[in-house]
This record gives C-alpha cells, sequence and structure tokens, in this order.
C-alpha cells in the first residue's frame, strides 16, 4: 500500500508540475513582440486574406488564456499542433528526429556509465597512490571542461587528423548513425566519467573500509572477490541513482551537442524553433523534455528503493 501512495504522490507532482511549466512556457514566448503572423506568412505576399485565414487557423483572434486551453486539450488529445514554419505536424516532425536524441542519450550514458564504474574502482582500489592522483586529477579536469569547447576540439583535431571521417549532418544507414553519433555521444560520456568517476571512487572506498570487508580479509578471501562480490555490490546502488538522473538530465544536454554537430534531433529542432520564433515546435519540445525528465527521475526513485531493501518507500 505504501508503494502505491508513493507513486500516486509523484505521478500527481508529474503533473502539476508539467501544468505549471506549460502554462509559464505558453504565456512566456507571448511576450516576443515578433507576431506570430510574421513568422507563419513569412516570404508570401501578405494579404488580408491570408492574414484572416491563419488567424482562425491558428486561433491568434481568441484571448490568450483561451489560445492555451485550446492548445492544452489538442496536446492532452496527442493532436501536438502545426508548426509555424514548414505547416507540417509536429509529432510527425519529433519522430523523424527523435532517434538521433535517444540514440545520443543511451550511447553516451552506457559508455560513460562503463568507464566511470572502471576508473571510480581502479581509483579506490589504488587510493593514496599515484594512479588514485592522477585518475582524480583526470577526472576533475574533464568536470571542468565546458562540453562547448571539448566539441570545438574535437571537431578541429577530426578534420585535421581524419579528413575522411564524416561526424557531422544526417545518415541514411545504421552505420552512418553509429558514425554521426559516435564523436558526440563520447563527448557527452566523457562529462558523465567526470561526475559518476567521483561518486563511484567515493562510494568504493566507504565501503572497502566496512567492517564485513575487514571479515571477509580475515577469512583469506583474495582482493579481487573483496571488491567485486561483496564491496561493488554494496557501492553501487548510489552510483545506479545517480547514472539514473544523469541520463534523464542529458536529454536537455543534447540541444547543445546536436546543434554543435549537425546533428538532426530533437535538440537542434528546438534551438531552429527559438531562432525562428516558431512558438509551438517550442512549446512542446520543451513539454517533451521535462516529461521525459520527470518520468526518468520517477523511475529511478522506484529502483532505488526496489534495488536498496533497506530504503524504506513510505
Amino acid at each position: 500500500m505504501a508503494y502505491v501512495k508513493y507513486i500516486l504522490k509523484k505521478l500527481l507532482q508529474i503533473v502539476i508540475i508539467t501544468f505549471l511549466v506549460s502554462m509559464l512556457v505558453f504565456f512566456s514566448l507571448r511576450l516576443n513582440e515578433t507576431s506570430p503572423l510574421t513568422v507563419i506568412i513569412g516570404n508570401k505576399q501578405s494579404t488580408p486574406e491570408l492574414q484572416q485565414q491563419y488567424t482562425e487557423q491558428f486561433h491568434l483572434d481568441e484571448p490568450l488564456l483561451r489560445q492555451y486551453i485550446i492548445w492544452l486539450k489538442c496536446i492532452l488529445s496527442g493532436d501536438l499542433g502545426i508548426d509555424y514554419v514548414q505547416k507540417q505536424p509536429i509529432l510527425n516532425q519529433i519522430i523523424d528526429r527523435i532517434p538521433v536524441t535517444i540514440g545520443l542519450v543511451i550511447f553516451s550514458t552506457i559508455l560513460g556509465t562503463v568507464m566511470a564504474i572502471l576508473i571510480g574502482i581502479l581509483a579506490a582500489m589504488k587510493r593514496g597512490t599515484w594512479i588514485d592522483s592522477a585518475l582524480s586529477s583526470l577526472m576533475l579536469f574533464l568536470s571542468s571542461v565546458p562540453t562547448f569547447v571539448m566539441s570545438i576540439l574535437a571537431i578541429l583535431f577530426l578534420s585535421k587528423y581524419v579528413p575522411g571521417y564524416s561526424f557531422i549532418g544526417t545518415y541514411s544507414n545504421f552505420g552512418e548513425f553509429m558514425s554521426r553519433i559516435s564523436v558526440p555521444g563520447v563527448i557527452m560520456a566523457v562529462g558523465l566519467v567526470a561526475t559518476l568517476g567521483r561518486v563511484t571512487r567515493s562510494s568504493m572506498i566507504s565501503q572497502l573500509q566496512a567492517p564485513y570487508i575487514i571479515t571477509a580479509k580475515a577469512k583469506g578471501l583474495n582482493r579481487m572477490k573483496q571488491t567485486f562480490k561483496h564491496a561493488f555490490h554494496n557501492a553501487v546502488i548510489p552510483v545506479l541513482t545517480v547514472a539514473g538522473y544523469m541520463f534523464a538530465a542529458s536529454i536537455g544536454s543534447t540541444v547543445l551537442i546536436e546543434q554543435i554537430f549537425s546533428l538532426p534531433g530533437i535538440g537542434g529542432m528546438l534551438v531552429t524553433g527559438i531562432q525562428q520564433n516558431n512558438y509551438p515546435i517550442v512549446q512542446v519540445l520543451v513539454l517533451v523534455m521535462l516529461i521525459s525528465y520527470l518520468v526518468m527521475s520517477f523511475v529511478v526513485d522506484i529502483l532505488y528503493a526496489v534495488v536498496d531493501p533497506r530504503i524504506d518507500i513510505s
């Protein structure tokens, strides 16, 4: 029963936060001085008939609150609307672009988590040695370098030393898809390693100093069994929790990466929508990213209680 109450409480929080953010985004965009009709008509010759047509189609003659209610009803019914510039269904555009974003997030999270755990365990096992100092310094350095700086350096390096390697733009098959997301995925993974590696090291050091490890040593267990069979089993719980939250947050961090590497994902789509004052695109994509983060955070909270039976969900 406690699990049910907790889940319902978290779901209610997700609904409330999503509703409040949707209102904030919708009305904030309307503070822009650019008229929606200017964006919608674009380079076409503006006529009173055309203005009237688009005004009725996009409900621009309604009060703002009424526009928001109409938009919200459409969202709840699964209709994400039509964008101002291409006059195409937003849902179709998201379906076309979301594989890039999902692939980038999954690839970087898996790679970053594996690397971070290995580096963190090695640093903990070699605590106080030059290896620990070197790895800790490396993780601190990586965490201080902005993602866009690493991205620019990677592009300069590959352009000069690997001129035949195609790592930006669109793709036509799975091989090209992996080629496009590999470099930005590694860069995103580096940021994950910098944070998660230190969490792994700290957690492993705490477990390696626990009384049950001292008992294991007294029983003659070799160091590998002490580390991986006993210490890592308990140390991995906070590591996976942080990794889950970082996975959720990485959905938003793809915005910059996709823009730098010209990837056709929803992050680049969001930036383009902002530049073009394409309100429907921006509204929907902000909600998509927000809901993705909230749902992933919710899943991590539930899994944390499942993985660690010591957690009292109530």
